[in-house]
This record gives C-alpha cells, structure tokens and sequence, in this order.
C-alpha cells in the first residue's frame, strides 16, 4: 500500500508520504500476490475525523493492482486509509500528511 501523485501504466508515480495542499489528488494504490478469490473491498478514507468510503474489487490473480483517490486540495493535516474486506475486516492501513 501506497500513496502516490498519480498513476501511469497501473503503477504509482510520486510517492510520497507528504503532499503539498496544492496538490489536487493523492491515490491510494494497492499491489496484491495470490489473490485466493474475486471479493470486494473498501478504502475507507478518514480526514478531520470524517470518514468517505469507497468501493473497491479484487479478482482472483497471481498480481492485482488496484488503486482509489481523494481530491485533498487545501486540506491539510493527517489523512489516514484503511482497507476492508467483505466482512469489514481492516486488510492494511496507512497515513499521509497534506502541508
């Protein structure tokens, strides 16, 4: 899990854990090895105590990516995501800072 500027060709591009409040959109990016089944998951994106869900999906593969972003625009401070399975479960989770 990652946080990137953008994403070119399915891969993350300037990652970072800090971005500017200029900046306009900060992607999460998941990368996953041995996807056992095609299931649902969601990014859940936490910011000034305020929680934004959006669905995701993972297929079953040898390597799937996948990725979800936020506009952040002139939203500074500790942004945080977390990613649940089906069942709510939190898979990985991770912070980013806006300045």
């Amino acid at each position: 899990m990652l946080f990137a500027g953008s994403i070119q060709d399915r891969q993350p591009v300037h990652v970072s854990t800090t971005f500017p409040a200029s900046k306009d959109k900060v992607y999460c990016y998941l990368e996953l090895a041995d996807v056992a089944k095609d299931q649902k998951i969601t990014y859940v994106w936490t910011y000034g105590g305020k929680k934004d869900e959006q669905a995701g999906q993972i297929k079953k593969a040898a390597r799937w990516r996948t990725w979800s972003y936020k506009m952040i625009t002139g939203k500074k401070g500790e942004w945080k995501v977390d990613v649940l399975d089906e069942a709510g479960v939190v898979l990985k989770s991770a912070t980013f800072g806006v300045e």
